[in-house]
């Protein structure tokens, strides 16, 4: 028996030193004993080779650590996008005047219009008299519609694409955190929203510029058959003369509250299937101006490979991964909006008129709950609210549009040569009462940004092998010779077992 151990034990160093002198990685070939070499080349190498594994394991460990805190890097789309293959951006304009001093000078106060129109001028007041309101006809909403200025007689001239074209049949009336505005470009309600909005009024048009409303989303783009006359429009060139000019008239006469602390408008450009938050994001327009925006584009697109990474390592959200309550499709905007929604409805039991209706059965907040819609906007920013909003990330498929505006004083002589509508005015009435606005391209193309992953299995697999290749020696085959040595081993064990 002990020879057969013998010959076992001898069979094993046999194949040890076989191992060792034909391994792919050369520096274990140095551990083998050989009297030709001097005593101290065997622990030279062993040290050596201890600190190049550990070199390469800390690099790959690097490696790793990057992926892991970034998977997703943006870059640049390789081809250009035609300007004409996205909607020209959805403008909002708003006059800075809430509300008509025609409409409103002959309200008394304690009277139920002289309260809403307290809210309306953001003043303070006392609504606890009020609390008969729910016997009352007249709404808030009704109220702002009103006491406001309509599109017709706030946008007096529209010319899009060279071609004048009714601002009635392009605009439509939407509430918004400003009070009632006027919108273009916007997507159908129809394809927008869930369930029946109150938020866009007037949605007739003659039947010479009638358009058909048609989806679209930052995905799927626009369908495939297209009728000859439809919205969201796209933009079709660069240049004033292809965009978009409109006449703002503010009525300064008639004007009685202010948004800001002076006269003018205030206009928004965005992704048509977005909420409008003018309060934020609106950029100012003054009287006796002509104040021109130069459309900047940028759309962001990711690839399909990175819904394996979770959402919040990546940073962005599909529109098919997070289904909201009121919008068909998720934007970032959308599910802010919702969330204060959500947030009026649990402190107020009601929703602000110009907020997402998140379940059909909610009630606008009134008169009545004005005292407790003060308090919670002043508490807007707590932390249900804020943790619902920093669930809101970015769409992974977006679009944003970046203006450029400058503004230059209108004329005192010959103004009247810009536009027909101008003709009969005299230059005193268009400097103190119009603003010219221009929206505009300056590019036919833009390159889109594209989320990617850092490293794909083959990257990690090529920077990783890389490393422990020009550290080590490395490669697959060294796995096979490992799993050989270890069956290897593991048979000696068993026959000196048996």
């Amino acid at each position: 028996m002990q020879k057969i151990h013998r010959k076992i034990w001898s069979l094993g160093q046999t194949g040890k030193n076989r191992f060792l002198r034909n391994t792919s990685m050369e520096v274990l070939k140095y551990l083998i004993s050989d009297n030709s070499l001097p005593w101290w080349i065997k622990p030279y190498f062993m040290i050596i080779f201890g600190l190049v594994v550990f070199v390469a394991v800390n690099l790959a460990v690097g490696i790793y650590n990057i992926w892991d805190s970034t998977p997703v890097i943006i870059g640049i789309s390789s081809t250009m996008t035609p300007i004409d293959k996205i909607p020209f951006p959805a403008i909002t304009v708003c006059n800075m005047n809430q509300a008509k001093k025609s409409k409103v000078e002959h309200l008394a106060p304690g009277s139920l219009g002289f309260a809403m129109l307290q809210k309306t001028c953001y003043k303070e007041t006392n609504y606890s008299q009020y609390t008969d309101i729910r016997h009352r006809n007249e709404t808030f909403q009704n109220f702002i519609l009103n006491v406001s200025e309509k599109c017709a007689d706030l946008i007096v001239s529209c010319t899009f694409h060279q071609q004048q074209i009714p601002c009635t049949d392009i605009f439509r009336e939407i509430f918004v955190d400003e009070g009632l505005c006027c919108i273009f470009n916007f997507l159908h309600p129809y394809y927008l929203y869930k369930f029946k909005s109150p938020y866009i009024r007037d949605y007739t048009s003659s039947d010479r510029f009638a358009d058909i409303a048609v989806d679209w989303d930052p995905i799927s783009g626009y369908p495939q058959r297209l009728p000859s006359s439809y919205y969201p429009r796209p933009a079709v060139g660069v240049g004033t003369a292809m965009g978009l000019q409109i006449i703002l008239n503010g009525h300064v006469n008639d004007y009685f509250c202010s948004s800001t602390n002076g006269q003018g408008f205030k206009v928004l450009l965005y992704n048509p299937i977005d909420q409008p938050r003018m309060k934020e994001s609106g950029l100012p327009v003054m009287i006796g101006h002509q104040t021109s925006f130069r459309i900047i584009a940028r759309s962001f697109e990711a690839l399909p490979t990175i819904r394996n990474i979770h959402r919040t390592k990546r940073q962005c959200i599909f529109s098919d991964e997070q289904e909201l309550l009121f919008y068909r499709y998720y934007t970032r905007r959308n599910c802010e909006a919702e969330c204060e929604s959500l947030f009026f409805l649990r402190v107020c039991n009601c929703i602000p008129y110009y907020l997402p209706l998140v379940h059909p059965n909610a009630s606008i907040c009134d008169v009545i709950n004005f005292e407790c819609l003060n308090s919670a906007e002043s508490q807007i920013f707590d932390v249900r609210t804020s943790q619902c909003k920093e669930l809101c990330l970015t769409s992974c498929h977006d679009l944003i549009f970046f203006p450029d505006a400058f503004t230059t004083p209108l004329s005192h002589k010959k103004v009247n040569d810009q536009s027909t509508y101008l003709k009969n005015l005299s230059s005193d009435y268009i400097r103190k009462n119009l603003a010219v606005v221009n929206f505009f391209h300056t590019d036919n193309y833009f390159r889109s940004s594209v989320r990617t992953s850092y490293t794909g299995p083959t990257e990690y697999m090529a920077l990783t092998g890389g490393i422990m290749s020009l550290m080590i020696g490395f490669s697959v085959i060294f796995i096979a010779e490992i799993m050989y040595i270890i069956i290897f081993v593991l048979t000696l064990l068993l026959l000196l077992m048996f």
